[in-house]
Formats: C-alpha cells, structure tokens, sequence
C-alpha cells in the first residue's frame, strides 16, 4: 500500500499524503501528522548526526574568558540547508545564516553554507524535539541540555572540559 510512496513526497510538498496512509485515532497508532511532524525531525536529527556541530565555545573578550552555546549546521547543498530551516522555522527557533566560500584557497571548494542557533530558548527546544531520534551526538545533546538548563549555575569552564573530552577525536 506504501510503496509508492517517497521520503521526496514528504518533503517536496510539506505535508503527508493522508489519504494514502489510512491511520485511524487509537492510542496505538500516531496520527498522520504526527508521523509526518516525527519523520521530519528525525530527518533533521539524521543531518545534526552527520553534519551538525554541538558545542560550548570558549573565547576571550576584552582580557576576560567567556562561554557560550551553539547549534550548527553546515551543508554544501543549499536544499538541505532550507529544509533545516523550514523546520526551524515550523518550530519557531531562531537562528542565523552564513554562507562560507574558502574557493579562493586554490583546492576548488565549494560553498558551504552554515544555519547557527545561538540563543539558550532556541537551543533547549530544538535539543527536546531531536534528542530522541539522535544517535552518534546523543551525548553531547544530552549534556548540553544539562547545562543549558543549569547554565547561571554551573561552572562554565568545567561544562567547557568536560564537552571537549565528549567531542575528542578517537586516535587511529
């Protein structure tokens, strides 16, 4: 019965082709916009996977250490950069775009384009959506969460360690 059906059906037209997939009201079987509303953020959860960037920066400003958080997405293909966003956008997440061109550096680049949340509400709901569909970044979400809801408390340069040895390269 599904079979002709595409993950480029969903995404295409933003919304579920409903009369195909006959779900009835049950508390066993999700409603089709559910379905459609969780398919679309483990999408965006696979992307964060490969292609995101969790992290608690560190940086000095006018001779004095500052922490902060981000969300990053960096993609080279501007379709799956918008889709991130329209799904921001849906969760009503703010956030930033950059466009990054290093082909000048003679290696033939190509254009990466970046979407970044930097404030703490946008992070914290975007971090509650995709939490339980992540799967390699899981941890680094998790803790992040953790101190973001505990950040006027916590000590900034212990959460800054501790989330640089989470994202330490495994050595060959």
């Amino acid at each position: 019965m599904l079979e002709h059906l595409r993950i480029s059906d969903y995404f295409s037209t933003g919304q579920v082709l409903t009369k195909h997939l006959n779900c009835r009201k049950s508390k066993n079987v999700m409603s089709a916009d559910n379905q459609h509303a969780t398919l679309k953020l483990a999408w965006l959860a696979g992307i964060i996977d490969g292609e995101g960037s969790l992290m608690i920066p560190r940086y000095h400003r006018n001779g004095n250490i500052r922490y902060g958080y981000r969300v990053s997405i960096s993609n080279t293909n501007m379709l799956i950069i918008n889709q991130c966003r329209e799904i921001l956008d849906i969760l009503k997440i703010k956030y930033c775009n950059y466009t990054q061109d290093r082909g000048n550096d003679g290696l033939r680049r190509k254009i990466t384009h970046q979407v970044h949340i930097t404030n703490r509400k946008g992070i914290l709901v975007f971090l509650e959506k995709i939490i339980p569909h992540l799967v390699g970044k899981r941890k680094q979400a998790e803790l992040l969460n953790k101190f973001l809801n505990n950040w006027e408390s916590i000590d900034k340069n212990d959460a800054y360690l501790i989330f640089r040895k989470l994202n330490e390269r495994v050595p060959r």
